[in-house]
């Protein structure tokens, strides 16, 4: 019998190569995203954010607390209102008089530019004594804003109606977040210069 001729087939040695799975994928993406101070802080704002619109759109919270705020910002209102002699009256949230009418709700309230300041003080590194303070001088800042354009939009309906819808549903309402965030900014910028460094998150 003549010798049996046998081949092996042998593959050649190579490292094996596993593909990720997609939840690997996002596991590792989420921790390079993570590992930065300014993505978890994001992460953590818009949480809070979320959670607040959340609530906000809830008839409780609209009845029990965003209508109550609302009337006390017309009744305030109509007061300076009638220390300049316009003779208003106020019904709940609606400021009135023989000439021009109107009412104080959603985004007239400053509820959605105060949330974003305690939000974002909420998330942000500092001590509780800095946030409380942060949080006392911003509540007062932007109550008086909302009266102040709550009073210059009622002027604005009596002496230039043509610019009210503008001075409503664009000016005041870009100007008023822009000053919330240069409040927030002027907060974060009193703090010490070491303060993240002090503050492992």
């Amino acid at each position: 019998m003549g010798n049996k001729e046998t081949t092996e087939n042998k593959e050649p040695n190579s490292a094996i190569s596993i593909t990720p799975t997609l939840a690997e994928r996002v596991a590792i993406a989420y921790k390079k995203f993570n590992s930065q101070l300014i993505n978890r802080l994001l992460l953590r704002f818009m949480g809070l954010m979320a959670l607040f619109y959340l609530l906000w759109a809830t008839p409780l919270i609209q009845k029990t607390i965003i209508a109550p705020i609302a009337q006390i910002y017309a009744h305030i209102s109509g007061a300076i209102l009638n220390l300049m002699g316009y003779g208003v009256k106020v019904n709940e949230d609606v400021i009135t008089s023989t000439a021009f009418s109107i009412s104080i709700k959603n985004g007239c309230d400053g509820i959605e530019g105060l949330a974003i300041f305690l939000c974002a003080i909420a998330i942000y590194p500092a001590t509780l004594q800095q946030k409380l303070k942060g949080l006392g001088y911003g509540i007062l800042f932007l109550v008086v804003l909302n009266l102040f354009r709550i009073v210059t939009l009622y002027m604005t309906g009596i002496h230039l109606p043509n610019l009210f819808d503008v001075m409503h549903e664009s000016i005041w309402q870009i100007l008023f977040i822009a000053l919330t965030i240069v409040a927030l900014f002027t907060w974060i910028d009193s703090l010490p210069k070491t303060q993240i460094d002090q503050n492992k998150l």
